[in-house]
């Protein structure tokens, strides 16, 4: 119980925004820290859908049978001082859809962690409720 309240306090810090007007992502500077994208080198993000449930996710850890898909690049923007990449294939508009979100609103989405033998992901989480943020 302790455990699991330690862990939901510390993913309030971990969430994204998605915006679906040009298909980008970004990082809230708490998950920013927590990924250490310039510690351990790793640029390229692969986001994929769950099969059991449905959610989207996104990892740094690229299995090796992977590599011929479509990576996003982690970018930094200068003008509004933040990092997140672009997500073309699925495209935010479609995280939007199967998360029933308002078109044409950017939208403050938490993230899971989950790490597993052969990579750690981070689970994009449906907004709870009716009126997203």
């Amino acid at each position: 119980m302790l455990k699991e309240f330690i862990r939901r306090l510390r993913d309030r810090a971990a969430y994204v925004i998605a915006d679906p007007a040009d298909n980008s992502i970004t990082f809230s500077r708490g998950l920013y820290k927590r990924l250490r994208i310039l510690e351990t080198g790793k640029g390229k993000v692969m986001v994929f859908r769950l099969k059991d449930d449905g959610r989207y996710c996104f990892t740094l850890d690229i299995p090796e049978e992977a590599k011929d898909t479509q990576l996003a690049e982690v970018m930094y923007n200068s003008r509004y001082r933040c990092v997140g990449f672009e997500s073309l294939v699925p495209t935010v508009n479609r995280i939007f859809y199967d998360y029933s979100l308002p078109a044409g609103a950017q939208c403050k989405l938490t993230t899971q962690e989950v790490v597993t033998d052969t990579m750690t992901y981070h689970i994009i989480c449906p907004p709870y409720g009716k009126h997203p943020r």
